[in-house]
């Protein structure tokens, strides 16, 4: 709807164009009249129409300062200008002001109705074009974090060009030429469960919000993806900027980085500073930043130039995570392992950039736990390592080593899962002919992991997989069927057939027996023309 107001001091002409208006404008509303140059400003002020019709001669203001006036406030307005023959002049300086159009007294409907149709195309085109504005500032917002991590992992693993800089620099209109890596390094702990693992995730991703927020209100960055312990930024910093000052100012950041987003967050975790290096050898930055956030030092925010000589950085690897990833190929879960792995060799990279040779001796380590690990009979995997172990002597690049690796634990996982499915194959009949013989036992889904020496969690997790349904509604659901069998003998009363099936309890009987087949046993009985005992 197109919001109009009309000041005029003639009667005659506001009820005239009141009149044609209401008449055959269908998409314009009239939201005001005003009677002065005066009360045009407030009532244009007040209601924030679209189009002013604004006639010249006026009491007090006259119209061609009221216009004036309103634009300062609302650039967007369209003015009309009512005039008569005599004030021709005001009316060729208003449209020197931008007034669109002018009408002459007396008014015309034919000139109105053109006139509104005219200024009510330019408003909606005016309109339609700022949507898409807002709609694509919208987009570019939501893909703004995805280029920002493509960059920071880029550059962090030596992926992509230098020549790919200008790319960037275009999209976040900064000199990325030089910069140095602030990292944030989050406190681990262990989940107990997925309740915990929620927790953790969101706990993350809020402390991820506030620490993006509140560094890029402090200064020009980049941001990348969080990993798992760690959020690693880029701060562009001018190639004659003297280094000492970086240094200063970089940890000032961080000290008010951990000031503000101490408030919002319950996480603990400690800020490392890398030097400043030319783009290209911005994965130096990085390492060391994630060296002075690892130094035991009690400093929450660490320089990598102040951190002494005796701190023994490079002795801290991160077995905790050499355990999960171990435990992930244990159950199969080559996906998850890679993830594990993932995040070793970032650790791996971030430490010993400077000596690929000890990567190498890591990821032969990393072969041999998991040979030590697989519960499964892999023909092929002696064969794969001896060929991996050649091909990392010969390489002599990270990235490669860590593709290698990727395509091994690749090779690996179709051979795991045909044997985790064959194995599941055989597992499954053995459990269910376990439970159609102990089903009037009081067995719990321990008893039944233990049955088929596979450990509580994993066998929870297969049983669901392969049967549908968890372990406890699959015996309830057995017990029950095995009841109906009973019922149908009238001897045997509705309390004997319940501790026949397992249960000690009659009216919890009667209860999960309602709630699987939508009757009482007693009802099932009658239904089934067969005499039997109530509970009572």
């Amino acid at each position: 709807m197109i919001k109009l107001l009309i000041a005029d001091d003639e009667y005659l002409v506001l009820d005239s164009l009141k009149m044609i208006i209401s008449k055959n404008m269908d998409d314009v509303e009239i939201v005001g009249t005003a009677s002065s140059g005066r009360e045009a400003i407030e009532k244009a002020l007040e209601v924030k129409p679209d189009i002013i019709f604004m006639d010249i001669h006026m009491p007090g203001i006259d119209g061609i300062e009221a216009i004036r006036q309103i634009k300062a406030a609302n650039s967007n307005a369209l003015f009309v200008i009512i005039t008569a023959y005599e004030f021709f002049d005001y009316a060729k300086e208003a449209i020197n002001m931008g007034v669109s159009e002018y009408l002459l007294k007396p008014v015309s409907k034919s000139k109105v109705i053109e006139t509104l149709n005219s200024l009510s195309k330019i408003i909606h085109q005016k309109r339609k074009h700022l949507l898409r504005e807002v709609e694509l500032k919208e987009r570019i917002n939501r893909i703004l974090p995805f280029i920002e991590g493509q960059f920071i992992s880029h550059q962090l693993f030596n992926l992509g060009t230098v020549s790919e800089i200008d790319f960037y620099e275009d999209i976040f209109n900064m000199n990325l030429k030089q910069g140095y890596a602030i990292t944030v390094l989050l406190e681990s702990f262990e989940c107990k469960g997925k309740e915990d693992n929620f927790k953790l995730n969101l706990e993350k991703q809020n402390f991820y919000e506030a620490f993006s927020m509140e560094l890029k209100r402090m200064c020009p960055c980049l941001i990348g993806n969080p990993l798992l312990d760690r959020i690693t930024a880029f701060i562009p910093v001018e190639d004659a900027a003297d280094p000492y000052e970086i240094r200063n100012q970089s940890i000032n950041i961080g000290k008010r980085i951990m000031e503000r987003v101490r408030l919002n967050t319950g996480n603990q975790y400690r800020i490392g500073i890398g030097r400043k290096y030319e783009v290209a050898s911005f994965n130096k930055s990085c390492n060391e930043a994630y060296m002075a956030a690892s130094v035991p030092s009690g400093q929450t925010v660490m320089h990598f130039e102040d951190i002494t000589p005796s701190y023994n950085i490079l002795d801290t690897y991160p077995l905790h995570k050499e355990s999960t990833f171990a435990n992930r190929m244990l159950t199969g879960n080559i996906n998850g392992a890679k993830e594990a792995f993932k995040d070793i060799y970032l650790w791996l990279v971030s430490n010993y950039c400077e000596d690929i040779d000890k990567v190498k001796s890591k990821l032969i380590d990393l072969l041999f736990v998991i040979e030590k690990t697989l519960p499964y009979k892999i023909s092929s995997f002696s064969k794969s390592k001896q060929a991996y172990i050649l091909s990392i002597l010969k390489t002599n690049n990270m990235e490669e080593l860590e593709g290698q690796f990727m395509n091994l634990l690749s090779e690996l996982s179709e051979e795991i899962q045909e044997q985790i499915r064959s194995e599941i194959d055989g597992i499954i009949p053995k459990v269910l002919k376990y439970l159609n013989n102990n089903y009037n036992e009081n067995i719990t889904l321990d008893d039944a992991a233990k049955s088929v020496n596979l450990s509580y969690h994993y066998f929870s997790k297969i049983f669901k997989d392969e049967v549908g349904k968890n372990f406890v509604d699959y015996l309830t659901e057995l017990r029950i069927e095995k009841s109906m069998k009973f019922l149908e003998n009238y001897r045997m009363s509705i309390k004997e057939v319940c501790h026949k099936i397992g249960y000690n309890d009659p009216n919890y009987y009667c209860k999960i027996f309602k709630k699987v087949t939508g009757m009482t046993p007693t009802e099932y009985r009658a239904v089934s023309n067969i005499r039997g005992d109530s509970i009572g």
